[in-house]
């Protein structure tokens, strides 16, 4: 790739699409942000630019969508938020969304005491989960919003609440996101109906619509507690907010549910990937790991992808695929993963920066950052 006015400092990875060069001036007169697409092509895919309120922003990205986002401020100041977002096309749009005026429709609300919770892009949707600890009645109420990708409006819906007392006596969890489908959007809590444990599962559309809710019974076997944390380029785990406590959880993904969830046996422990198939979950991969010495609850967090389930435990990065007949992978978890979710995928050349597309493999050496002159990448055909 080229030199550009000024050397490229940063790389991200836009899952599916190629990684995306950053440059700005190093002295900080300018504001401006430039982009450069690397693919599938020998020059690149498009280049594009954007003026941030302040230095830094915040990326936002999932597994099969058509934008993403850079957020100048995670957490709504005034109720506002301010993005830059960037569609598959290279078109970039910058404004300024108002998010309390449609939480305000929904109630009483003190909107300065809403917790972000999350922040994720789908399909149709980017969506903010807050929380609201009311104090006096002792229970959390959980919301979400949605920012129609095409045009900006704002939608909001109450996802659910659990008193503190259920929380606490730990056969209910709280609303977290999940996945999406098109325009399905969904969330699950867990949940306890008929002397069974399991799942709440509602799915909205992206103008907060809610179109089904359904209980899902959990499986048979016992997980551990885990501290549930963020992976991946989503606001959860740009937040590092979260100390919930769960046990298997549950994911959404191209219309088929999921858990995953850690079991303890002897001094070791068991990582599981199950799918729900006709009413019942079914192993599709275990994978044995020895936890860190000195911990209790382990961190646990799932990163969606199209070729399996990435898991961080603790230190520990654990990949899961779909298919059975592939064997999980482990490597050592770096905050690298979060914006290079190939990396969960390729298991070659652990030390640079991966790109995996439908026709190959990119790599970069990351030590050409910061540094002035052109930069290289190794592609590698399937």
């Amino acid at each position: 790739m080229p030199a550009e006015q000024y050397p490229f400092y940063s790389i991200l990875e836009w899952k599916g699409m190629g990684a995306i060069l950053f440059n700005r001036d190093p002295a900080g007169n300018m504001k401006k942000v430039n982009m450069t697409l690397v693919g599938n092509k020998p020059t690149n895919i498009w280049q594009q630019s954007f003026n941030p309120n302040g230095k830094d922003f915040h990326f936002i990205s999932s597994e099969n969508t058509r934008y993403v986002y850079f957020l100048d401020n995670l957490v709504p100041q005034e109720g506002k938020i301010s993005l830059h977002q960037l569609n598959s096309a290279g078109n970039i749009k910058s404004t300024s969304v108002v998010l309390s005026s449609a939480i305000k429709k929904l109630g009483a609300f003190d909107l300065s005491e809403l917790q972000l919770m999350d922040i994720v892009t789908t399909d149709k949707a980017l969506v903010h989960i807050f929380r609201y600890h009311d104090t006096k009645a002792k229970k959390y109420v959980e919301f979400a919003t949605f920012i129609t990708h095409h045009n900006m409006l704002v939608y909001a819906t109450i996802l659910g609440e659990v008193t503190e007392l259920n929380i606490k006596e730990g056969n209910f969890g709280q609303w977290k996101y999940i996945g999406f489908t098109e325009d399905q959007i969904y969330f699950a809590a867990r949940d306890f109906q008929n002397k069974k444990k399991g799942w709440t599962v509602q799915n909205f559309t992206s103008k907060g619509a809610l179109t089904d809710s359904r209980f899902i019974n959990g499986a048979t076997e016992t997980f551990d507690q885990v501290e549930n944390v963020g992976v991946g380029a989503n606001g959860k785990t740009i937040l590092n907010n979260s100390t919930d406590i769960e046990t298997a959880m549950l994911i959404h993904h191209k219309n088929q549910f999921y858990l995953t969830g850690v079991m303890t046996d002897g001094t070791s422990k068991t990582v599981k990937l199950k799918q729900l198939t006709e009413g019942k979950w079914v192993d599709l991969n275990t994978f044995k790991f020895t936890p860190e010495k000195g911990k209790t609850a382990l961190q646990f967090g799932n990163y969606s992808l199209n070729e399996g389930i990435g898991c961080k435990i603790g230190n520990a990065m654990i990949f899961m695929p779909y298919d059975s007949a592939k064997k999980p992978s482990q490597n050592v978890f770096s905050a690298r993963f979060n914006s290079n979710p190939s990396r969960f995928v390729v298991e070659d050349k652990k030390e640079l920066f991966t790109v995996s597309l439908v026709d190959g493999t990119l790599y970069f050496d990351l030590s050409q950052l910061n540094k002035s002159g052109n930069v290289k990448f190794e592609s590698i055909k399937k």
